[in-house]
């Protein structure tokens, strides 16, 4: 109880902590000190909106440091101030990639029709690596209409392979039934993108995929993966895609492409099919390293895509696999590096710890999550 004690007292900003100096915690979101900057962007969520929304507006604007502007948006954004809208619109041109990707990952989250002809000319012009695909998941977000629909299909056929993958990966997610056609004709392919449009093909749920699927012959290790997954989807019944999966995970001691591709269709599944996370556990309780860290990269994954799903999954878990859980999550998480996703993960983390009741155990689990994956 004592520890538990802490770790609500350090979620509840107490009123003697009001007077923290948010410029240097904030100046501090750039350290070269892990703990140090680690300790910064606590104080900083832990701040009263009315004194740290204004500063961190403030740093992403004009701090001098470009990482600590990115960083302070990325904190600004788990406020859900009513400024932000605007501020994040005025941010798709800036001369941060960082800044401009976080922008176009809340409006992801924030679908902005008013934005489409700024989101479609910047299809021609963003080039950045890791901006690109974060402005066309944006668009694959907003409603659909005739140019979205013809800007995206578009894109599935032109550019590198890596931007190519991204918007697959969007319009799977987004389970866009008007890009069937075009994602079935990349599946049946060999080649790098094959996989992703296979896994596109489950995630959609059109009928008309099935075909493209059963084209496929001696599909990789990688791909068949993918098939597994994309079919468990696509049917609904995936007790034996399950099984595959983790019988597979587990035999390929010395091919880690097979490992990796295997542990990740079961988070595919796994945001479907509670079965399939549990799989993923069973594997990452396992004595293998490798697998163990495949897992932990997979499970944190698919907790990152569907947070406040992940966390009522864990407050139901038993106490030795949410034990296991978090601590895959928290290893997980410093190996995938994904600032905004993760500060997205708190927040909701946040919310099911204000929205249980005092002394509950749902309360109690959110308080771990946030000591234990360190927000």
């Amino acid at each position: 109880m004592v520890v538990l004690a802490a770790v609500l007292s350090a979620v509840e900003y107490s009123s003697a902590a009001q007077a923290v100096d948010l410029t240097r915690h904030i100046d501090n979101l750039s350290a070269l000190d892990y703990a140090t900057r680690t300790a910064a962007a606590q104080r900083v969520r832990r701040a009263p909106a009315e004194e740290v929304v204004p500063a961190l507006m403030a740093a992403v604007r004009e701090h001098a440091d470009q990482f600590v502007r990115y960083r302070a948006l990325v904190l600004l954004t788990s406020f859900n101030a009513r400024e932000t809208p605007d501020l994040v619109r005025s941010l798709l041109t800036d001369r941060n990639d960082r800044v401009r990707e976080v922008a176009y990952r809340w409006l992801e989250r924030h679908p902005d029709p008013a934005v489409r002809q700024m989101f479609l000319a910047g299809l021609e012009t963003e080039q950045a690596e890791f901006v690109r695909p974060a402005l066309v998941r944006a668009i694959a977000a907003l409603p659909p209409d005739e140019f979205v629909e013809r800007a995206l299909l578009a894109e599935v056929g032109r550019g590198l392979h890596f931007f190519r993958s991204a918007v697959i990966e969007a319009l799977g997610e987004q389970r866009a039934a008007y890009a069937v056609e075009a994602i079935a004709s990349v599946a049946v392919l060999d080649g790098p993108l094959q996989d992703d449009a296979v896994l596109a093909i489950g995630r959609i749920g059109d009928e008309r995929g099935k075909k493209a699927l059963a084209s496929i012959e001696k599909p990789s290790p990688v791909v068949a993966a993918a098939m597994q997954a994309a079919e468990c989807l696509l049917a609904g019944e995936c007790a034996p895609q399950i099984e595959w999966l983790a019988r597979t995970a587990r035999s390929e001691p010395g091919r880690p492409e097979a490992i990796r591709a295997a542990t990740l269709a079961l988070a595919a599944i796994g945001h479907e099919h509670a079965a399939a996370r549990t799989a993923l556990l069973q594997l990452g309780a396992g004595t293998t390293a490798r697998l163990r860290d495949e897992v932990a990269l997979a499970l944190s994954t698919l907790a990152l895509r569907r947070p406040a799903e992940t966390v009522a999954w864990l407050t139901a878990a038993a106490d030795n696999e949410r034990t296991l859980a978090i601590d895959l999550l928290h290893d997980g998480f410093e190996s995938l590096e994904e600032d905004f996703a993760e500060e997205h993960f708190f927040v909701a983390a946040r919310a099911a710890y204000w929205q249980a009741a005092e002394g509950s155990e749902a309360r109690a689990v959110a308080a771990t999550l946030i000591e234990r994956l360190g927000f």
